[in-house]
């Protein structure tokens, strides 16, 4: 149980507890009211005063520090003592405020407290405390603090509440804020109220580095100013004036914050600035091009432009230097993506495959996609190869048919292959690669089948394929058009020559008509000149008119000569043919001789310019000699050439009979499903050379000199009527029946082709020894003619015209011109048959004539000395055309002799080892010719004397005998004596050339020349020192040539049979006509130009669309 005492003290705990509580509550009374009355004091200050920064750091700090002390001492004093942190009353002063509350407990409540202390606690005095206590206790000590006595003092803390409540309500709490916002904010720099103020009316005072921002400002109050200024840094700018009130002014590209002020009429703004944001920006771009590895070309590098034209597939990469970026962007329609970042360095690749636009965009923390940049990159795609095959132009007059094809790619090409296959069977196609060069663009030549392996007798079908090196799209192809060609059997060749000689013939001999027609022409102009003395305009037209003519004539004979020429050299041949490079080699030499023909028309047509009518007279005879000559020989040629195909087919004919002969002999032995068929391919084949049969007589009547070609027309009507049978019984599947038809109709045919092949050969053989026989006696009468012309020449030099002989001795010349026609007449129907009467002997010919003619001529005028000299020509060239015949008579002897055909000629001995016999034979000869030099001298000559001014010419003047008569019958004695000699010399000659093929050392030697030389000078010149003196040296030659002979033997002959054989080269080249076509049509193509792909494209757009 408590006791009172207890009770007493807590009691008084709750009174001091109270007494606290109260100061608490009237201390927040104080603080609450003084200290905003003190708040209301310090704005209303302030408000007033307008203090300076310092002036307000002042007040503030003094409002700080007196509401610390009202804190202080209103609140913290108290809590502090009720908290019993700090000593508050105790009982004693308790009790002296309870007694001052409730007097009548005042002195009990001291005594009580007193008694309470006394150490000596007898039971007396805890009686009397206990007695006290317990008249103490239901007093409420409580009741001594009124808390009601506070409610004075709340005016205190609502008097600034109300004023503060009336500033709300009356608008005008912007008093307290302003100033308690200048207060607190002592530092700041605040400009006491003006009469006007600066209003901003931009957002925000913002801007982006490197953009122009205007500051827009206007000012409110009573008054507006004139004038504003800007002031940055210490310079004052003016603002722009607008509207009454309003203000700009622009900051040009500001790249840093700017700070500034607005100063009008004394009155200042606060310090503002303006906010400069940084902005991306590219510095540098560069654009690195990577192409597809197949265009072998090197990666570019594109600076300042991020636009570019590339190929398809193209890989590019962009590489972007900025400033204040942070981001960059990629963004095109189909995709977006970001560059990658190293410090201020971007980076982005894409692969192209078509033209895209895109954007790049930059930015940074502060602004997005500032910029926003449009390029593009232009894509060409990569074309198919393009590949155009044309023949080539026919005016290249090619001997094979040559196709030209162009390809080209825009950016490379890869490989080209001809693609072929036989016209039956498309589905058997087989390749062939033509070697390009890789470029963008090339040509080619090719014939088909070059060297592409084919079967012979098909017919095929072709074109060209073309790759380019796009390995992205697996090599595009481009494929030609197609083109067809038949590859001809060796028989189809040859039988394809022979018509296309055939034609060529008779080309040449329409050509030929024409010349004679020309001719006519020209005896026409000379004569109508001789009549007159100068050329008028008419006659020069003329002549230019027959020198175009002439011109045209000669190029086209050339032309035909070349194909004949070449078509010669085309046939095959399983040994050598002595008449085919004999016709070959003519031909030729005539299209060089026409050739030469312009040269003349040209000094022709130069002539006739400067009215020189003697030299154009003398040209035109020198023209129109040659070009007989020319015309001559190509008349020759002809008929030759036809003789040869006629020779030729017979042998192609014959050849083909025991071919099918030996194909008709199997067949019959060999029976199966295929044997009909097959019959019937030699029942076609059979009619086929039946056909060629009756053309290759018609064409052997149409020779001057028809071949006995001994065609039994009965022996092919046995033979049809027998394969006939033969295929009727197999179709009726009677192959017993068929095969002795088919045997018969085998034997037949190769009967009939050897007929045909023996008849040949024999023709040929008595054809030559005919032409041997008919050669000799043109020679002996060509030699006769030349010594009757020696005598004339020389009974005309000592003739007076007015002499009763003189229209004998000229009768005697006109009948030695008629006796040197059939000279002529005999060597021309020769020349037609046998190709050794050559060009050469033709042009002799024609000298003779003309000088014949000239001579005449100048002797009926009464020339005597320019017709004599005319008369020497004659004899001269007479005997070149003797020497000549005498050449190609013993080459035809030799070849008579060398193939076993003919008889040997008197003279030339028989059976070998006759090298001593001619050796003796040449001594004696030699010492024969010093004895008629020693008789008669140097006179003893035929013809001796030269043409007037020359010395060394044969049948002119003598120099001993000029003036004198009775000269003739001498000289013709001599003369006879001299061909005598002549003859045995040619004898000699001709034993040693058979000696010599008879042991394999070939029939033209140094001795065989020296002879033939000896031979010329005797007809020339006659019996002289020099003659002798050579005919001592050939004897020299004959011993060595014998001691040679003896020591060489065998290897001899065989280094001299092998060193005959020629070299075959295997390597065509294009005929030069052709070469010189492609280098003219390469100029443009030869090198790509170096522009980009896009012009590229164009510029062969443009060459397409010109073509």
């Amino acid at each position: 149980m408590v006791n009172n005492k207890e009770i007493i003290y807590e009691k008084l705990q709750a009174f001091i507890r109270r007494f606290y509580a109260n100061e608490l509550i009237k201390g927040c009374i104080f603080f609450i009211g003084l200290g905003m009355l003190y708040f209301l004091f310090t704005v209303f200050v302030e408000y007033f005063l307008w203090l300076s920064p310092n002036g307000r750091r002042l007040l503030f700090v003094i409002f700080i520090l007196f509401e610390i002390i009202l804190l202080g001492r209103y609140i913290l004093y108290p809590i502090a003592k009720l908290i019993k942190i700090q000593k508050g009353l105790d009982f004693e002063q308790a009790s002296l405020l309870i007694g001052k509350h409730f007097s009548e407990v005042s002195d009990k409540l001291t005594n009580f407290l007193q008694l309470s202390k006394d150490n000596n606690q007898s039971e007396l005095l805890l009686a009397s405390i206990d007695q006290k206590a317990d008249s103490l206790k239901f007093v409420p000590f409580g009741k001594a603090v009124d808390f009601r006595k506070n409610i004075k003092f709340l005016p205190i803390a609502i008097i600034p509440v109300l004023i503060i409540l009336l500033l709300i309500f009356s608008n005008n709490l912007q008093l307290l804020s302003q100033s308690y916002h200048r207060v607190v904010n002592y530092n700041a720099q605040f400009i006491p109220p003006a009469p006007f103020s600066f209003v901003i009316e931009n957002s925000k005072l913002q801007t982006e580095q490197g953009k122009d921002f205007v500051l827009q400002i206007r000012t409110e109050g009573k008054v507006v100013p004139e004038k504003v200024n800007i002031q940055i840094a210490d310079e004052q700018y003016l603002l722009q004036s607008g509207s009454l009130g309003s203000f700009s002014y622009k900051f040009s590209k500001p790249l840093d914050n700017v700070n500034f002020k607005l100063v009008a009429n004394q009155v200042e703004s606060k310090n503002m600035s303006l906010d400069v944001i940084k902005v991306p920006s590219i510095e540098e771009i560069e654009l690195r091009l990577i192409f597809p590895s197949y265009l072998n070309r090197k990666s570019e590098i594109l600076k300042g432009t991020a636009n570019a034209t590339v190929p398809e597939g193209t890989t590019v990469e962009w590489k972007l230097i900025t400033q204040s970026t942070e981001n960059v962007g990629y963004k095109d329609a189909a995709i977006k993506g970001s560059f990658s970042r190293s410090g201020n360095n971007f980076g982005f690749k894409k692969i192209f495959s078509s033209s895209t636009d895109y954007q790049i965009l930059t930015g940074n923390n502060k602004v997005s996609n500032y910029e926003i940049l449009d390029y593009s990159i232009g894509v060409v795609k990569d074309q198919f190869p393009t590949i155009n095959v044309e023949n080539l132009p026919d005016s290249l007059k090619s001997e094979k048919k040559y196709l030209l094809g162009q390809i080209s790619d825009d950016y490379g090409l890869h490989k080209l292959e001809i693609i072929y296959y036989t016209k039956d069977n498309p589905q058997s196609q087989k390749r062939g690669a033509i070697t390009i060069k890789g470029k963008q663009f090339d040509q080619f030549v090719f014939s088909f089948p070059s060297n592409l392996p084919v079967e012979l007798g098909k017919d095929y079908e072709y074109f060209f394929e073309v790759r380019d090196n796009d390995a992205l799209h697996n090599y595009k192809a481009t494929r030609s058009v197609v083109f067809s060609s038949r590859i001809f059997s060796e028989d189809e060749k040859q039988t394809q020559l022979m018509q296309e000689q055939n034609s060529n013939i008779n080309s040449m001999s329409q050509s030929i008509k024409e010349q004679d027609k020309q001719f006519s022409d020209l005896e026409k102009l000379q004569k109508e000149q001789k009549e007159k003395s100068n050329l008028e305009y008419k006659d020069q037209k003329k002549i230019d008119d027959f020198v175009e003519r002439q011109k045209r004539q000669d190029e086209m004979m050339k032309e035909f000569s070349e194909k004949m020429a070449k078509n010669l050299d085309n046939i095959k041949q399983d040994k050598k043919d002595n008449v085919q490079e004999e016709l070959q080699k003519r031909f030729e030499k005539v299209a060089e001789e026409l050739e030469k023909n312009k040269k003349l028309l040209d000094e022709l047509n130069q002539l006739k310019d400067k009215i020189q009518n003697e030299k154009l007279f003398e040209k035109m005879e020198q023209f129109k000699k040659q070009s007989k000559n020319q015309t001559k020989t190509l008349e020759q040629l002809v008929e030759l050439t036809k003789k040869y195909y006629v020779e030729k087919k017979a042998e192609q004919i014959a050849d083909n009979l025991k071919k099918l002969a030996e194909k008709q002999d199997k067949l019959a032995d060999k029976q199966d499903d295929k044997s009909l068929s097959e019959q019937k391919d030699i029942n076609k084949e059979f009619e086929q050379l039946k056909s060629e049969l009756d053309q290759l007589e018609k064409d052997n009547k149409a020779l001057k000199s028809p071949m006995d070609l001994d065609n039994d027309t009965k022996k092919e009507e046995e033979i049809s009527k027998d394969l006939k049978e033969a295929e009727e019984n197999l179709e009726k599947k009677n192959a017993a029946k068929a095969k002795p038809k088919q045997k018969k109709a085998a034997k037949q045919m190769m009967e009939m082709g050897q007929k045909m092949s023996t008849s040949i050969e024999m023709d040929s053989k008595e054809q030559m020894e005919e032409d041997v026989k008919m050669l000799r006696q043109i020679l002996d009468n060509l030699v006769a003619f030349s010594f009757s012309q020696e005598s004339l020449m020389k009974q005309f030099r000592a003739l007076n015209p007015a002499a009763p002989s003189f229209n004998k001795h000229l009768k005697q010349q006109q009948t030695l011109k008629q006796q040197f026609r059939h000279v002529d007449d005999s060597l021309f129907a020769l020349s037609m048959r046998n190709p050794k009467i050559a060009e050469q002997v033709t042009k002799e010919v024609g000298d003779v004539h003309y000088y014949l003619d000239k001579s005449i001529g100048s002797i009926v005028e009464g020339q005597i000395p320019q017709g004599n000299a005319q008369q020497q020509y004659t004899v001269t060239h007479a005997n070149t055309l003797a020497n000549m015949l005498s050449d190609i008579l013993n080459n035809m002897q030799m070849s008579l002799s060398g193939s076993g055909m003919g008889k040997p000629s008197k003279g030339k001995g028989e059976g070998g080892g006759q090298l001593p016999d001619i050796i003796k034979k040449q001594e004696g000869l030699g010492e024969k010719m010093k004895g008629e030099k020693g008789k008669k001298g140097k006179g003893s000559k035929p013809g001796e004397g030269s043409k007037p001014g020359e010395g060394s010419k044969p049948g002119g003047e003598g120099n001993s005998q000029s003036g004198e008569g009775g000269q003739g019958s001498d000289g013709e004695g001599d003369a006879e004596k001299i061909m005598e000699i002549y003859k045995e010399q040619v004898q000699l000659r001709e034993r040693l050339q058979n000696e010599l093929i008879k042991n394999g050392m070939g029939g033209n030697g140094q001795a065989v020349q020296q002879m033939k030389q000896l031979e010329k000078q005797l007809l020339d010149k006659g019996i002289t020192d020099e003659a002798v003196q050579k005919a001592m040296n050939i004897k020299y030659e004959l011993l060595m040539l014998e001691k040679a002979m003896r020591t060489q033997g065998e290897e001899s002959k065989r280094q001299a049979e092998s060193s005959g054989k020629d070299f075959n080269n295997s390597v065509n080249a294009l005929p030069k006509e052709i070469q010189k076509y492609l280098n003219s049509i390469e100029i443009l193509n030869r090198q790509s130009l170096p522009l980009r792909p896009n012009f590229s494209t164009k510029v062969q757009q443009y060459f397409k669309s010109n073509d």
